[in-house]
């Protein structure tokens, strides 16, 4: 069982101990888009902090200088990318035969191997989450106080 399908267990094993069964399918799919949202933007941000670091500076002002005259479409295509790789999720994860096989899968294991699975998802969507707001934080950080 790959992570992501992971992720869903993890969902899935949440509600299932909170007796909330109505809202088991979406969700999962759900974390999985924004965990994957959460990585893409994790991973430009890094690029920027790289750029920041090692005084290149101008590199991105004359990337932020060219977006300027594409400023309206910039801002759409960066929506429209994050809403690509959202929906790209649901493409992958959102059949409700997916979902079925995914739990069934689950289902069968034993209870050890539920619990690390489901950990393992957990781990991996909060991981991504708490990934996303360091490299925030550490982008404030270098700009505003740092001064870079």
């Amino acid at each position: 069982m790959n992570i992501f399908k992971a992720v869903i267990c993890h969902d899935y094993s949440v509600l299932r101990a909170q007796k909330r069964a109505l809202q088991v399918k979406t969700n999962g799919v759900h974390m999985i888009g924004i965990a994957w949202i959460a990585n893409v933007l994790s991973i430009a941000g890094i690029y920027i902090m790289y750029f920041l670091v090692n005084n290149r500076r101008n590199d991105i002002y004359d990337l932020l200088f060219e977006l300027h005259y594409w400023e309206l479409a910039g801002r759409v295509g960066i929506i429209i990318l994050l809403a690509f790789i959202y929906l790209i999720s649901f493409a992958a994860f959102g059949g409700k035969q997916t979902f079925l096989s995914i739990i069934q899968e689950f289902s069968h294991m034993d209870e050890a191997r539920q619990m690390a699975v489901s950990r393992s998802g957990g781990i991996y969507f909060y991981g991504s989450l708490l990934v996303f707001i360091i490299v925030v934080v550490s982008l404030l950080y270098l700009i505003k106080v740092a001064g870079y």
